[in-house]
């Protein structure tokens, strides 16, 4: 199974867009048990958001969204055509 990242990463690519980025837009709880908001960026705008107890686990759910909002898109477009 291809990690969400990668996915992400590699969709991008092949529709010739930016690379995604990172960004961290909330931390709550003690130190010991954190949980990490996230949001995958691309382009300027914020298209997957995730939470997670670590930033990797966030970073991989906020990817998961991007790229299922990226893919609906697409279809979409591609039913108007």
């Amino acid at each position: 199974r291809v990690d969400p990242k990668t996915a992400l990463q590699e969709w991008l690519q092949g529709a010739k867009r930016e690379r995604p980025v990172y960004v961290v837009d909330d931390t709550t709880g003690p130190e010991h048990a954190q949980t990490f908001v996230v949001s995958a960026v691309v382009g300027g705008e914020a298209l997957g958001r995730g939470v997670g107890r670590t930033k990797k686990e966030a970073e991989r759910a906020a990817a998961s969204e991007a790229l299922h909002a990226l893919t609906r898109r697409h279809e979409g477009a591609r039913g108007r055509g």
